[in-house]
């Protein structure tokens, strides 16, 4: 049955929706070990949410979910937790700005929180469980010890010098899920400059890289579930905004990007929203045009879809030689993108802002989406490894706003601005991918 289609298990009308974690001797993960589960990975991994990592959303975070739901405990799974509104991937939080991204008010006009939050839990003296870092991409995830979200996650205090894959691997899993990659084609996407090697990582190096992090994984006897990475094309940063506007007789007028009237298979980027609404981008005299840093061209598009099917390609073929599971985030992402999604009768979407799935950055999931990508993740791993692990229920979080807003009143979706602030936090947490070395620091899986 197509997930996309298909309500969620049971009904809102169904009690077990609501119900609490099965009891850990309940639960039968089959083959799969879940007595110390590690996850690695990027902001996605971390339960990022709208341009922040916040207490409120890490809890819901995907991994956490999957642990609650395979071991029936709510504690024992270690992240670095930051109190509410959180930290965004702002390098000198302008402003003070520094929390998660929310409605100002009802134009509506999106904007971070400030001051943020800060980190609570960072007297925990060993490694998280959690490994999720924004901003990592396949090779830093291999080789960073400091830098951006790395100083808030590693734990160099018990394990000086360490990767995030050598810590989580000091803490010898039993079991360890993997979603990397993402951040290696978000930085072309976000920044509106596909260019392998700077924006994109070349394939060989990709592969390399995951290859070194599997083996590693491998070493320590530990299990594993893998996931593909999406198309840019499946979320709303890339699709929201459109590429023409109505004149006053009625007809579509393309919007003018740096290389002219925007074509057939251009995007318009939420971080030009700014850039619209001071009335960028017209084919008038006095309009500046939308950056290259605003627009992803056809062709940008293009070479971006080429890099995500190759990477996804070596993702599959490593996940069947290690006997991983395989949670393939690409399709499911992209039939939501072309179907929506029935949850319990209501129909969910990849819109901006109304879909309910898409926190306010455009890029990653609302509580909502997590709870739901959790629960493919138990599914890949049920049927892996002939495991029982219980559904997640979806229906704590299925009303629950991404993040606060203004309350009464209406709003148009479509035209939603983002303060400067706002924008910066878009933009900050995907850094362009650099040239990585030729040889990359060789992983250790027993410390």
């Amino acid at each position: 049955m197509n997930r996309s289609s298909r309500s969620v298990v049971v009904g809102l009308a169904v009690a077990t929706l609501a119900a609490a974690p099965h009891a850990a001797s309940a639960v039968s993960t089959g083959d799969a070990n879940f007595s110390k589960y590690v996850a690695f990975g990027d902001s996605l991994t971390a339960g990022y949410e709208s341009s922040a990592l916040t207490r409120t959303y890490q809890l819901n975070s995907y991994p956490m979910v999957i642990y609650r739901q395979a071991t029936g405990n709510n504690t024992g799974f270690e992240q670095p937790l930051v109190s509410d509104p959180g930290i965004s991937g702002l390098a000198a939080c302008a402003n003070g700005a520094c929390g998660v991204l929310h409605l100002v008010n009802l134009a509506p006009t999106i904007a971070p929180y400030a001051p943020g939050g800060h980190p609570t839990n960072l007297q925990l003296p060993r490694p998280y469980d959690n490994m999720g870092v924004p901003g990592a991409t396949v090779h830093s995830l291999l080789t960073a010890t400091s830098g951006g979200f790395f100083d808030l996650v590693l734990r160099n205090q018990t394990a000086p010098g360490f990767t995030a894959i050598q810590e989580g691997l000091s803490l010898h899993p039993t079991f360890a899920t993997l979603w990397i990659g993402n951040n290696d084609v978000l930085g072309a996407a976000t920044s509106g400059i596909a260019i392998e090697g700077v924006t994109l990582t070349p394939p060989a190096q990709f592969e390399a890289d995951y290859r070194a992090i599997a083996n590693a994984i491998a070493s320590v006897g530990a299990k594993m579930a893998m996931a593909t990475i999406p198309d840019v094309t499946s979320i709303p940063f890339v699709t929201t905004l459109p590429r023409s506007f109505t004149a006053p007789n009625g007809q579509q007028v393309p919007f003018i990007g740096p290389n002219g009237p925007l074509g057939p298979g251009d995007y318009v980027l939420l971080t030009a929203s700014g850039s619209l609404a001071a009335h960028h981008g017209l084919p008038v005299a006095g309009s500046p045009p939308l950056t290259d840093n605003e627009v992803l061209s056809a062709a940008e598009v293009s070479n971006i879809t080429a890099h995500v099917a190759a990477y996804n390609n070596i993702i599959r073929t490593v996940a069947n030689e290690k006997g991983a599971a395989l949670m393939d985030a690409n399709a499911a992402l992209a039939g939501i993108a072309a179907h929506g999604l029935d949850v319990g009768g209501i129909e969910f979407t990849s819109k901006f802002l109304t879909g309910g799935l898409f926190s306010y950055d455009g890029v990653h999931p609302t509580s909502f989406g997590y709870a739901y990508i959790a629960n493919l993740w138990i599914d890949a791993i049920n049927a892996k490894f002939n495991g029982h692990i219980p559904e997640a229920s979806l229906y704590n979080v299925m009303f629950q706003p991404p993040v606060a807003s203004p309350s009464g009143g209406a709003f148009d979706p479509a035209s939603f601005v983002f303060t400067a602030d706002g924008t910066a936090a878009l933009k900050a947490i995907f850094a362009p991918v650099a040239a990585p070395p030729t040889h990359p620091r060789r992983p250790h899986g027993h410390h």
